[in-house]
């Protein structure tokens, strides 16, 4: 509808910066007061204008009649796509700040925010934003003239997250300082009592949230903010709402990874596999209490699916005749994982979105039959010889009266468990095409003996360690069993080569390392 005198301009439709339609609104609660003046100050700042800039008076109180000046910033993306119309709606005296001199200017000046601009364009107002608040956050002194500490690593997450005990330990035996951070709140904290870490390393994106405030925070502080992505880094991402991560320095567990996530724009990615706890390789092998139970018998410990799985791949299907061309693939000893799904499905976007999550359902249904079949085959050809320590999502993964028992603590009890068995079996995830899992390392630390699925992971250790201890089929798995029992001169041999290897080459001190290398720190 055209313009009239007594009508108001429609809410313009505009591109965000993933390009996805978005509607602007207009109204007093779009606008959010950041900061009042100082001493008194009449000034005003604008952040971001709205789609309707001749109502600024009737939107946000107290710019009718003003006595200081009126000033604003506002995305260039935004500017540009609404158009000279917009422009000349814009009263006369608010005039345009220069974004060098934001942080002089808001310290006296009453600053408001027009709210969707940071979810609009967060990569313009993300860094802009996080700049303001190191400035406000002390007033008495620029937050510049507080450096970070290059040896302070704050690691976000709960305490029994993955990786959290094994970083720390890493990062103080460098010599670091580490300060554990339960959730954001406490970050904003520190920062306003004037701590900086030097690195914020931050496991699987824990402790960042999808726009990038948090990130952008602490790179205003001084900090740098760097990423490890263990699980799948196209399902971490999924989530993220801004450009932000490209930027981030980026470690990933397979780097199957590092090509995709390159051409999406991701600026710096390194590959920084898992690896084993240096304390483990102190202790004598074997020397973990066990349990005499598990002498003679096959051993499997994990989860039947991952915590979430249900919301997280909400709405996914595996197409019945992919099904099947899976099904035939991984009983011919073949791996119908994540980037066999990606084409099969004819996924192409992978970000942003979560349309890469479809192929993770099916490459998780995979492996998950994978485990299944592994776990039946083994069971048969054992005489039942085999024992599960997981949760009740086994038992319709399981033949009947096969030997499930309950979860067991992975500090306390594992070790033990892998020490004490005759081997320990390792199914590795097709979410992960070249990947590794925590049994590739921790089993070997322990004692213990591991017999694992051929996945290309294993490229990362000497051929002559895996060849002995690998299979590609089902059927495989008893025959490389027996093949290692009957041998124990040579087994007992293979344990003390891997150990060897691992704690010359792979620890988590090792990676931690890599980390801060990689850094400058």
């Amino acid at each position: 509808m055209p313009d009239t005198p007594n009508s108001r301009p429609s809410r313009p439709r505009i591109l965000d910066a993933l390009g996805l339609p978005k509607t602007l609104p207009a109204t007093p609660q779009d606008f959010l007061q950041l900061s009042a003046p100082r001493g008194g100050g009449q000034d005003v700042l604008l952040l971001g204008l709205g789609p309707e800039p001749q109502r600024l008076a009737e939107l946000v109180p107290g710019l009718s009649g003003l006595a200081g000046r009126l000033r604003y910033l506002e995305a260039p993306e935004l500017a540009s796509q609404l158009g000279q119309e917009w422009l000349a709606r814009i009263p006369a005296g608010c005039e345009a700040l220069p974004r060098e001199e934001l942080a002089a200017y808001a310290r006296s000046a009453r600053v408001l925010l027009y709210r969707p601009g940071p979810r609009l364009f967060p990569d313009f107002w993300g860094p802009l934003l996080a700049r303001l608040q190191m400035s406000l956050l002390h007033k008495n002194a620029p937050a510049q003239a507080i450096g970070p500490d290059p040896r302070l690593v704050w690691l976000p997450g709960g305490e029994a997250d993955l990786l959290r005990l094994e970083l720390r330990e890493a990062l103080e035996a460098e010599g670091c300082r580490v300060r554990l951070l339960p959730d954001e709140s406490a970050l904003r904290g520190l920062l306003a009592g004037g701590e900086r870490p030097g690195l914020y390393f931050s496991v699987n994106f824990k402790g960042i949230d999808p726009l990038g405030e948090a990130a952008h925070l602490l790179q205003a502080a001084g900090a740098k903010v760097a990423v490890w992505c263990v699980d799948n880094p196209l399902h971490l991402i999924s989530g993220l709402k801004a450009r932000f991560w490209t930027r981030l320095p980026l470690f990933v567990t397979d780097d199957w990874f590092i090509e995709p996530l390159r051409g999406l724009g991701a600026e710096a990615v390194r590959h920084l596999p898992l690896a084993a706890r240096a304390r483990d390789f102190a202790t004598a092998p074997g020397a973990c209490q066990s349990s005499a139970d598990l002498a003679a018998r096959l051993v499997f410990v994990g989860r039947s699916a991952f915590p979430g799985k249900a919301d997280f791949f909400a709405g996914c299907t595996t197409p019945a005749a992919a099904r099947t061309e899976a099904t035939r693939l991984m009983a011919s000893g073949g791996r119908p994982d994540f980037g066999w799904w990606l084409a099969r499905l004819g996924v192409e976007r992978l970000w942003p979105g979560a349309e890469v999550r479809r192929a993770g359902f099916c490459a998780e249904e995979s492996g998950r039959a994978w485990r299944a079949a592994c776990l039946t085959r083994a069971w048969e050809d054992l005489a039942g010889a085999l024992t599960v320590f997981g949760d009740d999502g086994w038992r319709e993964l399981m033949p009947q009266g096969a030997d499930l028992r309950s979860p067991v603590d992975y500090y306390a009890a594992l070790p033990g468990i892998c020490a004490g068995a005759a081997a320990c079996l390792n199914c590795t995830s097709p979410l992960l095409p070249r990947g590794l899992t925590q049994r590739h390392f921790d089993t070997w630390a322990w004692g213990g003996l591991l017999i694992t699925d051929a996945t290309p992971g294993l490229s990362l250790f000497p051929a002559e360690l895996t060849r002995p201890v690998r299979f590609r089929t089902p059927q495989d798995i008893a025959p490389r069993l027996r093949a290692l029992l009957a041998q124990p001169a040579e087994t007992k041999a293979l344990k003390g080569a891997w150990r060897e290897e691992l704690a010359a080459r792979h620890t988590y001190a090792h990676r931690v390392r890599s980390v801060l290398e990689a850094l400058g720190l």
